[in-house]
């Protein structure tokens, strides 16, 4: 009997678009197309979780009750260190806890999870696929400059779109057969060198809405927040570990973005099939098109099933080629 191929599935981030990936593995799971492995980027890590825990719904129900206002209460500024603001409130807590059930990875019974976030120190990808789903999830978003980094092991961890916004590659590495990715974000990685300054700073703040936190909180709070951006002096963590200060965090992650793309080619995406619903002219924060972005998920992965099946058929063909060659067979 031949054995079918493990199938896995790379998920980009890109905030409020993300439902489009809701969309899209409804579908594949209608069409009985069994997934192994599922590595998340930023908001398309929870949703990689919510189908392996079995937690969808949830997560649907999650994106519909988004508004601008409710962003806003899982932001908290106290204390937060490497960011302007961090993650750690109850708020966020318990909106992770409605679609992870506050479980570990080692935890999931379905397939194999990873999220990938970016070591700030380094530029390296980094995997996480042990440990605190929550605590992994706030790394994959944690967007430099903005949110405060996590520590993970021995790594200072910030968003993984800062280097590969489609994580194909960790896919690949965790044994995937046939690697799909599915991309819902406007580039490749979070600074480009096309970017000139004033647009990366554009992008900085209009990222999540902050365009309305920078005009009407800032001002109020200007004092503390000019104390956190002058501040160069690396804040002692656990185990040693340092978190950076947020000028040394944005100079390190366009440094690390800018080596990444001059490195880049195509072969670095190790993907069979890339997946690309037509979202991308939808803001981050477009809430009142949920629904559109969501349908157009499925309409894409409707689209791609046929080629799909189509890999799945032309491994299984390879594999029973393989099992009838005399040669390989003799040893």
């Amino acid at each position: 009997m031949t054995n079918r191929p493990k199938i896995g599935i790379a998920l980009s981030g890109a905030s409020g678009r993300a439902i489009a990936h809701i969309g899209a593995l409804e579908v594949f799971r209608e069409h009985k197309i069994t997934i192994d492995y599922l590595v998340g980027c930023s908001s398309g890590a929870l949703i990689a979780a919510s189908f392996a825990i079995g937690t969808m719904e949830a997560m649907k129900k999650v994106f519909y009750e988004l508004s601008f206002p409710s962003i806003l209460r899982f932001w908290s500024l106290k204390n937060a260190k490497g960011g302007l603001f961090h993650l750690h409130n109850e708020a966020m807590e318990e909106l992770l806890n409605s679609v992870t059930h506050n479980m570990n990875f080692e935890d999931i019974e379905g397939p194999k999870v990873g999220f990938s976030a970016t070591d700030i120190n380094t530029g390296e990808l980094v995997t996480i696929k042990s440990g605190s789903i929550n605590t992994a999830f706030k790394a994959s978003v944690a967007v430099p400059g903005l949110f405060e980094p996590v520590v993970w092991e021995k790594h200072v961890l910030v968003d993984g779109g800062l280097v590969n916004i489609v994580p194909t590659l960790p896919v690949k590495e965790m044994g995937a057969d046939i690697v799909i990715g599915i991309n819902i974000a406007a580039t490749k990685f979070i600074y480009e060198k096309k970017m000139p300054i004033w647009r990366g700073y554009r992008f900085l703040t209009n990222v999540m809405g902050l365009q309305f936190i920078r005009e009407k909180i800032i001002p109020k709070l200007s004092p503390r927040l000019l104390f956190r951006l002058d501040s160069q002096s690396d804040v002692l963590e656990q185990r040693d570990i340092k978190i950076p200060g947020v000028i040394s965090v944005m100079t390190k992650a366009v440094e690390h973005s800018f080596r990444i793309e001059e490195q880049w080619d195509e072969s670095h995406v190790a993907c069979d099939l890339m997946i690309e619903p037509h979202v991308k002219h939808y803001g981050k924060t477009e809430f009142s098109n949920l629904d559109k972005i969501y349908q157009e998920g499925r309409r894409a992965a409707e689209a791609a099933v046929p080629e799909i099946k189509k890999l799945i058929k032309q491994y299984q063909q390879k594999q029973i080629a393989a099992d009838m060659d005399p040669v390989r067979n003799a040893f």
